[in-house]
This record gives C-alpha cells, sequence and structure tokens, in this order.
C-alpha cells in the first residue's frame, strides 16, 4: 500500500512538473494577429514585481515582449517596445505607461530588458542590458489584481485576445522570468548573465508552463549570437567560440 501510494505520488510530481527551457528559444515566425505563447503559470495579485526576458528582432516600430491582462483591466503588467528612437521601451501598470529614454540596442542583435514596479513607493525602472535606466514613479498604492492572463508576443486589449498586428512580435524571446518582488541591480545583472540559480518565483524560464498559438516554434539558442553586448556567462551559445 505504502509503495503504491509513492508510485502516485511520484506520477503527480511528474506531471505538475514544467519545461525547463534552458537552451532553447520561442521563434515567433512572422508578426499576426495570432502568433502568441500563453503563459499558464497562475498569477492572481501583485504589489511588486521584477520581469525579465531576452529578445531578438530585426522589427523597427513598436510590439509587445510580454503582455499581462485581467478581466477588468488592460495592460496591468506590460513590457512594450515603443515606436519611438528617444524613449524606445515602456512599462503599464494597470493601464498608464511610463516610457524609458534608452540608446536603441541594435536591432539585429540581442537585448536582455526588465522591468521593475514597487506598490509601496511606485518606483518604476527598466534595465537594458543589466544597465538601469532612470528611475520613475507611478501607481502608488496600486495593486495588480487577478486572475492575470499573461502572454509573450501580442498585446492583449481584451482578456487573453483582441491582438493587433500592429504589436505584435517577430523574432526570438526567451530566458522569460517574473517575480513578485523587486530585485537588486546585482540581481539584474546576474539575471542578464543568466545566472541558473536565479529563476523567477512567479513564471520560470526553467520550469515554464505554456500553451502555443501560430506559428511559434521551440528552437535551440543560436550559438553565433555571441557578442560583446549581450553574450551570457556560461551559455551554451558562447561554448564554440
Amino acid at each position: 500500500m505504502r509503495s503504491t501510494f509513492l508510485f502516485l505520488l511520484s506520477i503527480m510530481g511528474a506531471v505538475s512538473q514544467g519545461t525547463n527551457m534552458d537552451g532553447q528559444v520561442f521563434l515567433f515566425a512572422s508578426q499576426s494577429a495570432t502568433n502568441h505563447v500563453t503563459l499558464k503559470q497562475e498569477v492572481t495579485s501583485l504589489k511588486c514585481f521584477t520581469a525579465c526576458l531576452r529578445a531578438i528582432t530585426e522589427l523597427t516600430k513598436g510590439y509587445s515582449y510580454l503582455s499581462c491582462n485581467s478581466p477588468t483591466q488592460d495592460n496591468n503588467l506590460l513590457i512594450f517596445r515603443r515606436n519611438s528612437k528617444e524613449s524606445p521601451f515602456a512599462v503599464h501598470v494597470g493601464g498608464p505607461e511610463t516610457p524609458f529614454r534608452a540608446t536603441s540596442p541594435t536591432l539585429d542583435r540581442s537585448h536582455h530588458i526588465c522591468g521593475t514596479w514597487d506598490s509601496f513607493t511606485g518606483v518604476v525602472q527598466m534595465f537594458l542590458n543589466g544597465k538601469p535606466l532612470a528611475r520613475k514613479v507611478m501607481k502608488k498604492g496600486y495593486s495588480i489584481q487577478g486572475p492575470l492572463k499573461c502572454i509573450l508576443g501580442q498585446e492583449q486589449d481584451s482578456f487573453g485576445g483582441k491582438f493587433d498586428i500592429n504589436q505584435s512580435f517577430a523574432g526570438e524571446i526567451d530566458n522569460v522570468h517574473v517575480w513578485d518582488y523587486v530585485l537588486s541591480s546585482a540581481e539584474i545583472h546576474q539575471a542578464f548573465m543568466n545566472n541558473k540559480h536565479l529563476n523567477g518565483n512567479v513564471i520560470s524560464w526553467r520550469d515554464l508552463w505554456y500553451d502555443i498559438t501560430g506559428d511559434v516554434l521551440v528552437e535551440p539558442v543560436q550559438q553565433s549570437s555571441c557578442d560583446n553586448q549581450a553574450c551570457y556567462e556560461g551559455s551554451p551559445r558562447c561554448d564554440a567560440n
């Protein structure tokens, strides 16, 4: 009887385990109103967050990296690339956006971005390739209430849908992590360096639950994409160089 119970527990543990996506990317084949990845981890409410990911794209206009909506609030958490040379990145919390001035990364090379927000202070910040941009303040005292539906590659104009091809992503996304607290600058630098011991406690690239819709592929990381600006310490893409 005990052995049967332990066997059932082992099966349940196997079923409940997400996918370790280390060394892989989501490749969005083209801009469309359908191609996206739904992240299935349960997200109920957030009073703070850190959201990080790496992307490679040749797009020269605005697009969504990560969009999290609730049934009653669009853009509750949105990491967005704006169609602006002066302020190319934005974090949305509870609807409104906060744009950030930055030197745009070369579009055909990888860039790592993180967005953070703290309800208690209202401080919101973005990090580009591990380096902090100017801090700003928004939505002080606000609470992101779920359930949240989080999607890669599209910007939701309704809960889980109403996508706009002009805000869609084409290219590669990987190393997606979300925490329910604000990481320190040193920790965000470690996330940029792909520290395998630093994993999101809300969404983790190394324990990922997801559904693919449309023409999105899971592909190996390209070794040839290693360069001085985006080379991760110990990353498989650097081994051959």
